[in-house]
């Protein structure tokens, strides 16, 4: 399973390594993209924000998206996410169908505290939802998402968030007219919980990765904690560490 911006980057990166586009060559813009792949200009933005986060290509308004290196992804089984961006997040949410299961106010115990970093408490409206590729057939989920949201935006995104195709973060933006200023991220193993079992179409206990993002909205506030759960048969996350040059005396 493969979101449209993934199948662009992956594309785009296999013909970068088959020599189509030569180190040193500059690649189609945007508008030529978008009609060699069907795909929106938006789409191929975010597939070129993947490329360049990479380091295979760099862009410049007068200059175009030039070819800076070869370096070909490993390929892996179910969905790729190459995050280098908060946008490349941010069209996660838009290439990916939401299917909400519950929403709840919910008020953090000590544990819950622990897990979303905030004081005990503290109140927060829970969404839960299933997350699917359009047109997929099977209806096999790629996770479940438990997103916290701030009980200060509460009422508006329960009004909003029918209407909303995108991540909660995008929504918190509109709400509020500040900019996501930060997203982080931790990843770790976990086991799917009887819980999630079922609604994942996964074994109780069988290997699953758990991503923990922390929105934050500027100039400093967290607004938003997202839990997701992805069974590790589905998912990959893919990035790419590059050497700072050593600074000169």
């Amino acid at each position: 399973m493969e979101t449209r911006y993934a199948y662009v980057a992956r594309a785009l990166t296999e013909a970068i390594a088959g020599g189509l586009h030569p180190v040193g060559s500059i690649l189609p813009n945007e508008f030529e993209l978008a009609e060699q792949f069907a795909v929106s200009r938006s789409t191929v933005r975010a597939a070129m924000r993947e490329l360049q986060a990479s380091g295979l290509v760099s862009r410049k308004k007068s200059a175009g998206t030039r070819v800076e290196a070869m370096a070909p992804p490993r390929s892996a089984g179910g969905f790729t996410q190459a995050l280098g961006s908060i946008e490349a997040v941010q069209q996660f949410g838009v290439e990916t169908e939401r299917h909400i299961q519950e929403v709840t106010d919910i008020v953090a115990d000590d544990e819950l505290a622990r897990v979303l970093g905030c004081r005990p408490g503290r109140r927060w409206l829970r969404i839960s939802s299933l997350r699917m590729l359009p047109g997929d057939v099977s209806k096999t989920p790629i996770c479940w998402t438990d997103v916290h949201v701030d009980e200060a935006f509460a009422r508006e995104v329960r009004l909003r968030m029918a209407q909303h195709h995108g991540i909660f973060g995008t929504l918190l933006e509109e709400i509020s007219g500040r900019r996501i200023s930060e997203i982080g991220q931790d990843i770790k193993a976990v086991g799917i919980s009887d819980r999630l079992a079922g609604p994942l179409k996964a074994k109780s206990g069988a290997h699953a990765l758990e991503i923990r993002r922390q929105y934050t909205l500027s100039p400093g506030d967290m607004v938003e904690v997202s839990l997701s759960t992805h069974p590790a048969d589905r998912y990959s996350y893919s990035t790419r560490l590059m050497r700072q040059n050593a600074q000169t005396t």
